[in-house]
């Protein structure tokens, strides 16, 4: 045990009492999770509330049993002996409710990660290996340097860490991005005044969370939300003969990072060219085709019929309406749910 090591443990588990060592020796207890430099046996602080939940220590083993089906008794077996061996010394709470879905998310991390090995886009192994891995960051101590060369048990580091920057860490696609008249591309100070233009505009944010930014709002915004994408939201301004006449938006989401929202935001200037389209539609094919969601979805105030529309002419379904969901200015207002699924999206491409 290093000294970091024995900090650790200090932190988290306290010395063994005469009484649990008692326990212990007669293989009624788990061993000792760690052992200090200095000798000193350490358990967790509840690690008698098994006993007392089993009613006693002569019926902990039927107890544990009750924890699984009775089709899964061997494995509810093999799982008490690796108990009382201290090789769950990785859980927050060691007891048969933790063990058990330790190892169901064990499983299902370890099927999910091969198979996104095989195909990084199956949409079911991307959401599978989300779910698992938030599982195991809930039942998952930090643990101690030397834990997994010990008996080769899940860490924080190889079933969370490691697996989220795998394969759940979103890398945003190069920039700019030019379709045949725009450029999308990462917000700099400079655009602060064509931004203000729409921003601060009424009829722009009439159906918006914000009421018309002032010009120091908006280069706030530009600072803290546009200046280079995140690893979960992808945010670019539209770029048009050189100016800024809006910018739009992808919120990825979990489970799996495998859905996203779509917004848009963009100046009356241009209304009726068809910018907005051709903008949001690229950022669709971003969404598909560099992070390969199978879902994007869009929501709006239901007095935004130019939204609405837009959503439609993407090809969005209208998957029905909120009604008075949201509070937003004063009022309650309805919101409309719109998406469209990766097949859908291919399908239109021809």
């Amino acid at each position: 045990m290093t000294p970091e090591d024995d900090a650790y443990v200090r932190e988290h588990f306290v010395p063994a009492g005469s009484d649990s060592l008692a326990l212990i020796e007669a293989g009624l207890l788990p061993q000792a999770s760690y052992v200090l430099s200095d000798g000193t046996p350490m358990v967790p602080p509840d690690h008698l509330e098994p006993i007392a939940h089993a009613g006693g220590v002569e019926r902990v083993h039927a107890w544990w049993l009750t924890w699984w089906h009775d089709h899964e008794r061997a494995a509810a077996e093999e799982a008490l002996d690796a108990w009382l061996a201290g090789r769950f010394v990785c859980l927050r709470t060691p007891g048969p409710g933790q063990v058990r879905a330790l190892l169901r998310w064990e499983a299902q991390a370890r099927a999910a990660a091969d198979a996104l090995r095989a195909d990084l886009r199956d949409h079911l192994a991307r959401g599978s290996l989300g779910e698992a891995v938030a599982g195991l960051e809930g039942l998952l101590l930090p643990m101690t340097a030397y834990d997994e060369h010990r008996f080769g048990a899940p860490t924080v580091t190889s079933w969370v860490a490691e697996l989220r920057r795998e394969h759940l860490t979103p890398r945003p696609p190069e920039l700019p991005i030019r379709t045949r008249r725009l450029v999308l591309r990462t917000a700099t100070l400079a655009d602060v005044d064509d931004m203000w233009g729409y921003y601060g505009d009424p009829a722009v944010t009439e159906h918006l969370l914000s009421d018309t930014f002032t010009r120091g709002e908006v280069e706030g915004m530009v600072r803290d939300r546009l200046i280079g994408p995140g690893p979960h939201i992808f945010r670019v301004v539209i770029e048009r003969e050189g100016r800024v006449v809006g910018d739009v938006m992808l919120l990825l989401e979990e489970p799996g990072w495998d859905k996203a929202e779509i917004g848009w935001v963009v100046s009356p200037a241009v209304a009726g060219r068809g910018i907005a389209t051709e903008a949001a539609a690229e950022l669709l094919r971003v969404a598909f085709e560099h992070y390969g969601v199978h879902r994007v979805r869009a929501e709006m105030d239901a007095r935004n019929s130019r939204s609405a529309a837009l959503a439609e002419r993407l090809g969005m379904t209208r998957e029905g309406e909120f009604r008075q969901d949201f509070w937003s200015k004063g009022e309650w207002t309805s919101t409309p749910h719109y998406a469209i699924l990766a097949e859908e999206w291919r399908a239109r491409q021809g």
